[in-house]
């Protein structure tokens, strides 16, 4: 078949030009696949691996994190991935190039700090700087998801960072119930403020897209796998205890099925009013 093709180019001594131009041109056709796996395998955002996830619960919100840190399929050091926790109630989580990584880290910790005390800004709760004898305002996961964006957006023109961000936290909600039903109340009259935690999940992309969700948010080299662990096991009103173990279970499960993350794991749980918990998971290593 390729001869009958290539046979009217060469009746000509003059032809033989065209004729080699023909075969490069068929050559560069079946090479395009190559190429693209090529690109795909130089993937800044998973070239040294790792992944997130998290969940929410009732007033609690579960953030696990791999220890893998490698360069494609090598692995060069066994680390908890990077989370930055500006209060009780807020935590941020990094996947994507390293360097990129503690650069945009730093420069969000910076940010953080320059913006403490604008109105409009800090929508979290107040309290006292002993150590400064000044009022000071808690972030709040909302503005620090904005503020995220912001940073991201405006590096789109130039070299962007290559990281992915997970934010998650606890807003506060304030109810307000009268004691008109309550016979022994002192003041029957008197309203009483009980306060609750709405989870915050937040993921963004690396020019600050943000994908909000009332369930679970993942991001990294097995995000794939998490979507299909995490909807498995995820179920609304988890409390804090049983949120731990299904996010750490949905979480070791889709790292088995993904090389480039792994080497251990570790699930932040925010729980409204008492603070964060640490919990240590371990998991294959080959």
């Amino acid at each position: 078949m390729i001869t009958e093709i290539l046979l009217p180019f060469f009746r000509s001594q003059d032809d033989k030009k065209k004729s080699f131009k023909f075969i490069y041109f068929c050559i560069f056709l079946i090479s395009i696949p190559c190429f693209s796996d090529g690109q795909q395998q130089q993937d800044p955002l998973r070239l040294n691996g790792g992944s997130i996830l998290a969940m929410s619960g009732e007033n609690c919100v579960a953030l696990a994190v791999d220890m893998r840190l490698g360069n494609g399929p090598q692995m060069v050091h066994t680390i908890p991935r990077t989370v930055l926790a500006p209060n009780s109630r807020v935590m941020v989580g990094f996947t994507g190039l390293e360097g990129d990584v503690q650069s945009f880290c730093s420069q969000l910790s910076v940010a953080m700090e320059d913006k403490i005390g604008r109105f409009g800004f800090f929508a979290g709760d107040e309290t006292y700087d002993v150590d400064n004898e000044q009022h000071r305002f808690n972030i709040s996961p909302k503005s620090t998801s904005r503020l995220i964006s912001h940073l991201l957006y405006g590096r789109r023109n130039s070299r962007p960072f290559y990281v992915e961000p997970i934010t998650v936290g606890l807003e506060a909600v304030i109810n307000v119930e009268s004691n008109d039903d309550n016979e022994n109340a002192e003041f029957p009259n008197d309203k009483e403020s009980t306060r609750q935690y709405k989870p915050f999940l937040c993921s963004h992309d690396i020019i600050g897209a943000k994908s909000t969700s009332d369930s679970f948010v993942c991001s990294g080299a097995a995000s794939k796998s998490l979507y299909g662990t995490a909807e498995a096991l995820w179920r609304p009103g988890l409390q804090p205890e049983e949120l731990a173990q299904v996010c750490g279970k949905a979480f070791l499960s889709a790292l088995e099925r993904d090389c480039l993350s792994g080497y251990g794991a570790v699930v932040y749980l925010v729980i409204g009013g008492v603070g964060i918990t640490q919990y240590d998971l371990a998991c294959r290593n080959d």
